[in-house]
């Protein structure tokens, strides 16, 4: 008789050890879900929504110094322009980059070192020096430098939506295991109500 009125409170303790374990586990991997999200929220604002306010400076500033030219190369404005250059240049490499991402940085590094020694050496030339053959010189290189900016331009776009596409991955999994403990939850409740209330009892 003792062992028959034991049985199902084994069967009731196992029902909740079961519960127990199945919260935790879903807990475990909610919060998986919530550091991966939260570490692409923050990567997408660092390495991507900062990075592309750095292009768009550095845009803003060659597009300075092309409309001023040539009479920046001589011009304090336009030393100011290249500091201010070298600085967004800067920051940019500080944020993370992708394997094409560098490759396109580091096309845009060696194009603007080409641009500023371009300069210099045009800078040097008497006023009536610059011939057309120079103006175009110093244009083509310029576009180079759009053409690398843009590059950049297009991986933010690409790795945003990247990154978007993961997280919503990781939202829509974690949302289904939400669905499924819900309904693991209710059954083992029902099945711990009839352990409960549709035991046999001892004569």
């Amino acid at each position: 008789m003792a062992r028959t009125s034991l049985f199902p409170k084994l069967r009731t303790a196992a029902a909740l050890i079961l519960v127990f374990f199945l919260i935790y586990g879903t807990n475990r991997l909610d919060k998986h879900h919530f550091e991966n999200v939260q570490y692409i929220m923050d990567t997408v604002y660092e390495d991507r929504i900062v990075a592309q306010h750095y292009i768009y400076q550095l845009s803003n500033l060659y597009r300075q110094k092309m409309e001023s030219f040539p009479a920046s190369l001589n011009e304090t404005a336009g030393k100011d322009i290249n500091r201010q250059i070298e600085e967004y240049i800067q920051l940019f490499s500080s944020t993370k980059l992708t394997s094409k991402e560098a490759q396109v940085f580091q096309l845009l590094e060696k194009n603007d070192q080409e641009l500023r020694t371009l300069e210099a050496n045009l800078a040097s030339m008497p006023d009536d020096g610059l011939s057309e053959e120079h103006i175009s010189r110093f244009r083509a290189k310029a576009d180079m430098v759009f053409e690398n900016l843009d590059g950049l331009s297009d991986i933010q776009l690409n790795e945003g939506g990247r990154l978007r596409n993961i997280a919503q991955d990781s939202l829509d999994t974690n949302s289904f295991f939400s669905q499924l403990e819900l309904f693991v939850l209710v059954f083992i409740g029902l099945l711990v109500q009839a352990i409960i209330f549709f035991a046999p009892k001892a004569d």
